[in-house]
C-alpha cells in the first residue's frame, strides 16, 4: 500500500544514489553508501542498511502474502497465519519468541496488508543476531499447533469485534467493499470474517503457506547499528536451508486488479452507536504503486488534505466549520488504488460538506493550483522521508515498501525526483482524470437514527451541482546513541535552556514546557489548557492563523501547542536549512499568542467533537471513569479535554488571562535537540527571549487530596449495541518521583506484553480476549496501577475472575528471576528505542527537568531499574494492590 497516510508518511526517505561494491556475494546490487542488496542463493532479497547513529537495529521480514491473494474460501488466512506465526516454532515455545525478544528489551510484532505481510522486530544493537534467528525461525518454521489454533481463532474473533466496535474500522470495510465489490481482492477485510476464519484448520493454513512463503516472494531487511557483511553471513546461515529445500514457485493465474468498473455513484450507509458522523469518498482510476504518476497523486493529496493550509482543511474545516476533521490522500498498492477523502462530522452537515467538497475538487481539475499551493505540497512530501530517517525501523519499512510494491529500494530517488518536478499541469491532469462524477463511492458510518440524512438521489444531486458550478466538468464524461552531551543554560529571564547537538539528521526539535495542564484546573474550566494549546497558533499580533499555517508548511515545519495532565507548551519540528527562519516563528507565537475570538469559536466545535468522540472509543470511557472514581476530587479525576459546557463557555480573553498566568519563563524549561550549534543558539535565544518578562507571578495554587479508597468502587456502563465489554481494574499507584515507581513498573513489565503473564494466561490460554494489559499511570501527586481486558459480554466474569487471580499472584510470591530479567530489559529497551527522534529527546529532557528529575535522569531511570529485585516487587506490590481499595470499571453490553 501507498499512500501519504497509510505509508508514504511512515516509509520513505531520502537516498542519494551512487555507486559502491559490496564484496564477494553474488548477485549484489550496488546502491547507495552503506546500503547493500543481495539476491541470497540467487532467490531471497537481502538488504542491509547501516546506520550508527542510535545504538538499534530493525530486522524486517517482508512476505507477498497479503489478503489481496487469497481465495474467496481463505478469506482472513493471511492475517491468522501472521498470529501463528509467534506460536511456537519446531524448536521455541510461543513464549521463546515475543517473550526472549521482549527478554533483551526489545519489541516485536507483524502486521498484514492487502498486498504483504511484515513481521518485524526492534532491539538494542548488541541484540541482533538473536533477534534474527528468533524471527526467521518464527517465519520459516512456525508450528501451527492444532490446541494453539483453536485458541488464536477465539483471539482472531474477538479482534474482529472489536474492529466492529470502532466506527473508523466499520467504515474502511464498508469503503473497500463498495468500491471495489467483494469478490475483488481488495473487496474483502484483511482480517476476513467469523465464517471463514472460524473453519481453517492447521492444514489449510500449512497449504497456503507453501504457496506463498517463498524466497522469491520474501525481502528479509536489517537496518542499523551493524556490519553488512556480518549479516550478510548471518543471514545466509539463517536462510540457507529454506532457500536449498523450497520448491521454485507454481505460476499462478493473476487476480484481477482495479476497482468495480461501474460507472454509477454508490452510497453505503450502515448506522452504529456512535456520537458523530464518519465519512468516506473515494474516486477509482488512481494508479498501482508502480505507477510513474503516483507521486504526483501522493502531492495532489498533500494540497489537498495535509496541513492546516491545505485546501480541505482550509475550506471545509476551519473557514466553513462544516467538519471537524478530513484528511485526503492517494491510495497506490499492488493493483489499481483509490483516491480517498475521509471526514468526522456533525450528521446534520452532510449535504453541505459533500457539496463543498466536490466544488474544491472538481475546480482544482479544472484550473489546477497556484505555484506557492504546490511548491508547499513537495516541501511537504518530501521532508517526511527526512524526518522519517530518525527511526530504524521507518527506514526498515521504507525499504521494504519499495522492495516488495517496486523495483527495489532504488526506486526511492526515483520517486523523490518525480516529486520535485510535478508541476501544475501534471497536478491538473491528474486531478481531471480522477475526479470524475462517474464511479465515485461514497461510504458512511452514522449515529443510530442518523443514517437516512443522504439517499443515493441525493448524491447524485449533490455531484451535479458542484460540477455544474465549476462549468459543467465530467457530466458529459537512555543509553542511546553515541552519548551527546547537553548544554544547560539559563536565560536572563530565568527560563530553563537546554540543547542537545545531533548533527546526524538535518533536522531540529524544539519544545517549551510549563507547568499547567489538567492538574491545575478547576471544574469550572476543565478543560482550558487543551483549548488554550489548540488555539495557541490560530494567530499572532502580525500573522493570522491562515498566514501562520503557510508560513511554517512553507518551510516543511510544524509548530503545535500540547497539554496533559502536568504541563503545557509549545513543540516545533524543523529542517536544519530552515531552522533560522522556523525558530522566528515559533518564538513570534510564544511570545504574542492573540488568541482570536473568531479562531475560538471556530475551535469550539472541533473540540466539542473531540469530547463526543471519545465516547465512541470504549476503552477511552472505562479509563476516564477510572479515573474520577480513584482522584476525585483531585484535577486528575477530569479529562484533559475539559466538558462541552466549559468548551462553550471559553473567550479569548480567558485564554490570555491563562496565558499570562502560566507561561512564566521563570517556571519553563525549553529544550532543543538536533543539527545545531549549541553555544550560537544559547546566544540566539537570549536575544530572542531574555527581554521576555512576565507582569506579574501568581504562586501556583494548592490541590485537593483524593477522597480515601477505602472500600471497593465499582461502575457498570452499559453500551448495549457494542460487541465487548472493556474492563479496568486498578488501584492507588506510585509518583513520577517515588522510589516504589521502579518496581511497580518492573510489576507492570512482566504482567504486559507478549511475554507476559496477561498476555500468556488469558489470551494464550484462556483466550478470553484479544487485548489484555497492565499499565502504570505516574503523576506528580498521585498514581495508578491498573488491568484493562475488552473481552465478549458472556466471558466478563471469567475475566474479573483471571485478572484478580494474577493479582494474588503477584501478592504471594515473588517474580522470577527470569521475568525480573525479562521486565528490565523490555523497559530499557522500549525507553531507547522510543527516543530515537530528536522530538522524543526534547521532550524527554524538558519533563525531567521541569519534574526535578534532571535533563539526565534516563541514565539515572536505567540505573535504578537495573537494582530492582523480586522482593522489591512483592513489597510494593502488598503496598499497592492488597485489601479492598480498588476500582472496577465495566463498560459494554
Amino acid at each position: 500500500m501507498y499512500c501519504p497516510k497509510y505509508l508514504f508518511f511512515l516509509s520513505l526517505m531520502s537516498i542519494l544514489i551512487s555507486a559502491i561494491t559490496l564484496p564477494s556475494p553474488t548477485y549484489s546490487k550496488e546502491l547507495a553508501p552503506n546500503l547493500y542488496k543481495v539476491l541470497i542463493g540467487g532467490r531471497l532479497p537481502t538488504i542491509i542498511k547501516e546506520s550508527s547513529r542510535s545504538p538499534v537495529v530493525a530486522i524486517q521480514i517482508w512476505v507477498k502474502a497479503g489478503s489481496s491473494y487469497e481465495t474467496k474460501d481463505e478469506w482472513g488466512i493471511t492475517h491468522l497465519i501472521e498470529h501463528m506465526i509467534f506460536k511456537g516454532t519446531d524448536t521455541r515455545k510461543a513464549e521463546d519468541i515475543g517473550g526472549a525478544i521482549e527478554a533483551v528489551g526489545g519489541t516485536i510484532n507483524a502486521y498484514t496488508s492487502l498486498d504483504y505481510t511484515v513481521y518485524h522486530c526492534v532491539v538494542p544493537k548488541q541484540y541482533w543476531r538473536e533477534a534474527l534467528d528468533i524471527l526467521s525461525d518464527a517465519v520459516l518454521h512456525a508450528a501451527f499447533d492444532k490446541d494453539e489454533l483453536s485458541k488464536e481463532k477465539k483471539v482472531v474473533l474477538e479482534e474482529i469485534r472489536m474492529r466492529d466496535d470502532e466506527p473508523t474500522s466499520r467504515l474502511s470495510k464498508l469503503l473497500m467493499k463498495s468500491a471495489y465489490g467483494e469478490d475483488h481482492p481488495y473487496g474483502h477485510p484483511v482480517i476476513g470474517y467469523p465464517s471463514t476464519v472460524s473453519r481453517f484448520t492447521r492444514e489449510d493454513l500449512k497449504r497456503y503457506v507453501k504457496r506463498r512463503y517463498l524466497p522469491e516472494n520474501m525481502a528479509c531487511i536489517v537496518v542499523g547499528d551493524i556490519e553488512s557483511q556480518e549479516v550478510l553471513g548471518a543471514v545466509k546461515e539463517d536462510f540457507q536451508k529454506f532457500i536449498e529445500t523450497t520448491p521454485k514457485p507454481v505460476e499462478e493465474t493473476p487476480k484481477k486488479g482495479g476497482a468495480s468498473s461501474s460507472a454509477h455513484t454508490s452510497l453505503a450507509v450502515e448506522e452504529m452507536d456512535t456520537q458523530e458522523g464518519y465519512v468516506a469518498v473515494a474516486f477509482k482510476g488512481v494508479p498501482s504503486f508502480s505507477d510513474p504518476d503516483a507521486p504526483i497523486y501522493d502531492v495532489l493529496g498533500a494540497i489537498l488534505g495535509e496541513g492546516e493550509s491545505s485546501r480541505l482543511v482550509r475550506s471545509l474545516k476551519n473557514r466553513m466549520g462544516l467538519v471537524h476533521g478530513i484528511d485526503a490522500y492517494a491510495f497506490t498498492p499492488r493493483l489499481d488504488g483509490l483516491f480517498e477523502i475521509t471526514m468526522n462530522l456533525d450528521p446534520d452537515k452532510v449535504h453541505d460538506a459533500l457539496s463543498q467538497l466536490f466544488q474544491e475538487l472538481f475546480k482544482i481539475s479544472k484550473d489546477g493550483v497556484l505555484e506557492e499551493e504546490l511548491s508547499r505540497a513537495k516541501t511537504l512530501v518530501e521532508t517526511d522521508f527526512v524526518y522519517d530517517q530518525e527511526q530504524m525501523q521507518g527506514e526498515a519499512r521504507k525499504l521494504g515498501v519499495f522492495e516488495i510494491l517496486g523495483s527495489g529500494p532504488q526506486d526511492v530517488q526515483k520517486y523523490l525526483e518525480k516529486v520535485r518536478s510535478v508541476t501544475s499541469d501534471d497536478i491538473r491532469r491528474v486531478a481531471s482524470k480522477v475526479f470524475s462524477p462517474k464511479g465515485l463511492t461514497v461510504a458512511m458510518v452514522m449515529p443510530q437514527g442518523k443514517g437516512g440524512q443522504l439517499s443515493a438521489e441525493d448524491l447524485d444531486v449533490l455531484i451535479k451541482e458542484a460540477a455544474l458550478q465549476m462549468g459543467g466538468l465530467g457530466l458529459g464524461e537512555g543509553t542511546f546513541g553515541p552519548v551527546r552531551l547537553v548544554r544547560k543554560a539559563q536565560l536572563s529571564n530565568g527560563l530553563t535552556v537546554l540543547v542537545r547537538e545531533v548533527p546526524d539528521v538535518p533536522t531540529v526539535a524544539v519544545r517549551i514546557v510549563f507547568p499547567g495542564g489538567v492538574r491545575y484546573e478547576t471544574k469550572a474550566n476543565n478543560g482550558i489548557f487543551h483549548f488554550l494549546a489548540s488555539a495557541w497558533t490560530k494567530g499572532t499580533e502580525t500573522h493570522s492563523a491562515e498566514g501562520l499555517s503557510e508560513l511554517i508548511e512553507g518551510l516543511g515545519a510544524s509548530i503545535g501547542g500540547f497539554s496533559g495532565r502536568n504541563t503545557f507548551g509549545l513543540s516545533g519540528r524543523f529542517l536544519s536549512t530552515n531552522f533560522d527562519k522556523g525558530l522566528d516563528l515559533f518564538t513570534e507565537i510564544l511570545l504574542t499568542p492573540s488568541f482570536p475570538q473568531d479562531e475560538v469559536e471556530r475551535l469550539k466545535p472541533i473540540v466539542i467533537a473531540q469530547i463526543k468522540r471519545q465516547d465512541d472509543y470504549l476503552p477511552s470511557v472505562a479509563m476516564r471513569t477510572f479515573n474520577r472514581l480513584l482522584f476525585s476530587p483531585h484535577p486528575y479525576s477530569m479529562d484533559t479535554l475539559g466538558t462541552v459546557a466549559n468548551v462553550k463557555g471559553f473567550t479569548s480573553k480567558d485564554l490570555k488571562g491563562l496565558y499570562r498566568r502560566f507561561a512564566i519563563p521563570e517556571r519553563g524549561v525549553l529544550s532543543v535537540v538536533g543539527d545545531v550549534d549549541a553555544d550560537a543558539l544559547i546566544a540566539t535565544l537570549e536575544t530572542l527571549l531574555g527581554g521576555w518578562r512576565p507582569e506579574a507571578q501568581e504562586v501556583l495554587p494548592e490541590l485537593p487530596a483524593p477522597e480515601p479508597l477505602e472500600t471497593p468502587k465499582r461502575q457498570n456502563i452499559r453500551r448495549e449495541q457494542k460487541e465487548q465489554t472493556h474492563i479496568v481494574l486498578g488501584f492507588r499507584g506510585p509518583t513520577i518521583t517515588g522510589e516504589d515507581r521502579y518496581p511497580m513498573e518492573v510489576l507492570s513489565a512482566v504482567l504486559s506484553g507478549m511475554g507476559g503473564r496477561l498476555f500468556k494466561d488469558l489470551r494464550g490460554q484462556k483466550a478470553l480476549a484479544y487485548n489484555v494489559t497492565s499499565m502504570v499511570g505516574l503523576g506528580l501527586d498521585y498514581g495508578s496501577f491498573a488491568f484493562y481486558i475488552a473481552c465478549s459480554p458472556e466471558k466478563a466474569n471469567r475475566a474479573i475472575k483471571g485478572l484478580w487471580q494474577e493479582v494474588y499472584r503477584v501478592l504471594q510470591e515473588p517474580v522470577t528471576k527470569e521475568e525480573l530479567e525479562r521486565a528490565k530489559k523490555w523497559l530499557i529497551g522500549r525507553y531507547e528505542i522510543g527516543l530515537q527522534t530528536n522530538g522524543a529527546q526534547a521532550m524527554d529532557m524538558a519533563l525531567n527537568e521541569l519534574y526535578g528529575l534532571g535533563y539526565n535522569f534516563g541514565l539515572k531511570y536505567i540505573q535504578n531499574l537495573s537494582k530492582v529485585t523480586p522482593e522489591d516487587c512483592l513489597k510494593a506490590a502488598n503496598k499497592y494492590l492488597s485489601g479492598d481499595a480498588y476500582i472496577l470499571v465495566t463498560v459494554g453490553p
